[in-house]
């Protein structure tokens, strides 16, 4: 008999720290639409588009560095710390390179904007937020891969309470970059960009003077070969799951400049607030992923479903209480991120309530989903699960997406009802996947073996 309350609140006591450090995180941008919001609405507008480009690269990366998860769960499951301190420098250098690559294909973001006919004044904002970002990239992703290790070992308060000190650096890095404080220019929507970069700089150099020591130094060039293609074995194909999805999103973001800026600046307006709440499911998602590959670390595979389960129901339970919120308050909300003051705002706000109610639904879906492939990520099982999500978002998320947007009177609804869509087939299959492979790895040797850590030596 599986003793759920236990399981619940092991669940719990990993993923609230988590999910602290993710929601932490999100709040620096929230923050950050809060106060361009308080611009105009071509700036807040020109910051969806640019955070759009950024996200889809930073995205990529976050499902590599997301490796060094189930890598080092498994090891830590298995007492196998050689193992733990190998994962985590190969991961670092990974990320650090990463984010090197990234800065010229970020560069070279105007011509999207070009190629996509968005205005001057557009085009210029995005583009200036975007570049501005990318500085931090190589930060951002260090950020992720010592903050997964920590999470992988059940210590997650350490990157939560740098997260949470890293809104106050970056609140103060938006005044003094946006508006000029302090001796420094007023940059408005590129000062967003730049403290974002900043605060990554902060978060990263903190974990590290944390956490690394010459131990770590030593383990870039004691990784054996096959520990480098383990972890982008592992890391790539999370990284193609987040890419399809965020790649959604991405376009969904492009379609709505396309709309208009009233269209644009209230889906930005809704997607921080879906994203803000996501943050919770997400880390739970995070601790689900941890349970699993202890499990599988000390070889208990009837505790891998149990373990599963319970993330993706904590993730379910509070999605359903944010999108009875969504549904209930949905202008009081809005109103948190939109001056009434500003000219047009009625229009903005108008679309963004009704965004609110579609977001509510969408919530339950996003909170399945992710558990769920977290859940699955604990097992090592990459390659099915993204392509579930590739044919889920594209096949049937954006093709909805796009006719609903632009061949029916939906127009901005549409693109969340497809959305909706993506993600309801996704959270089904991704559901399904668990539920076989937690069944038949209790008994099937050779799965056992292709799942755990030894499967790299």
């Amino acid at each position: 008999m599986v003793d759920w309350r236990k399981e619940i609140k092991e669940t719990l006591i990993l993923g609230i720290p988590m999910a602290g450090a993710q929601l932490s995180q999100l709040l620096m941008t929230t923050t950050d639409v809060a106060l361009v919001g308080r611009l105009r609405g071509e700036a807040l507008a020109a910051m969806a588009v640019g955070q759009a480009s950024y996200g889809m690269v930073l995205s990529l990366g976050i499902g590599l560095c997301s490796a060094i998860g189930p890598l080092v769960s498994q090891a830590h499951g298995a007492e196998n710390r050689p193992a733990m301190v190998r994962s985590v420098a190969v991961g670092s250098v990974v990320a650090l390179l990463l984010g090197l690559l990234c800065w010229p294909l970020l560069y070279q973001v105007d011509l999207l904007y070009g190629w996509l006919e968005y205005s001057q004044e557009m085009a210029q904002l995005a583009t200036g937020y975007t570049r501005a970002a990318a500085l931090g990239l190589p930060f951002a992703f260090l950020f992720l891969v010592l903050k997964g290790y920590l999470d992988a070992v059940s210590r997650p308060r350490w990157p939560m309470a740098v997260a949470v000190v890293g809104i106050l650096v970056n609140a103060v890095a938006d005044y003094a970059f946006m508006y000029g404080y302090w001796g420094f220019p007023a940059l408005g929507v590129t000062g967003t960009g730049l403290a974002t970069s900043a605060v990554n700089l902060f978060m990263s150099i903190a974990l590290l003077l944390m956490i690394w020591r010459g131990e770590h130094f030593h383990a870039v060039t004691q990784a054996r070969l096959a520990e480098w293609k383990e972890f982008l074995a592992v890391g790539l194909p999370i990284a193609g799951s987040i890419g399809v999805e965020v790649g959604l999103f991405v376009i969904g973001a492009l379609m709505m400049g396309k709309l208009g800026t009233d269209e644009a600046a209230a889906h930005q307006i809704v997607l921080t607030c879906a994203a803000t709440t996501f943050m919770v499911p997400l880390g739970v998602s995070f601790a689900g992923s941890t349970r699993v590959g202890q499990a599988v670390g000390r070889r208990d595979f009837q505790a891998v479903r149990p373990a599963g389960l319970a993330a993706m129901g904590v993730g379910l339970t509070f999605m359903v209480i944010t999108c009875m919120l969504f549904v209930s308050f949905p202008h009081k909300i809005v109103e948190l991120f939109w001056d009434p003051a500003v000219e047009k705002s009625q229009t903005v706000q108008m679309f963004a309530v009704q965004l609110l109610f579609i977001a509510g639904v969408f919530q339950m879906m996003d909170g399945v989903q992710v558990t769920a492939i977290g859940a699955l990520r604990g097992l090592k099982d990459v390659t099915i699960p993204m392509l579930i999500a590739g044919l889920s978002y594209w096949v049937v998320g954006l093709s909805a997406a796009v006719y609903l947007t632009f061949h029916t009177p939906l127009r901005h609804q549409g693109l969340w009802v497809g959305f909706v869509l993506g993600l309801s087939t996704a959270a089904v299959g991704l559901t399904l996947r668990f539920l076989l492979l937690s069944k038949r790895v209790c008994y099937d040797k050779e799965l056992q073996r292709r799942v755990s850590v030894e499967a790299a030596a």
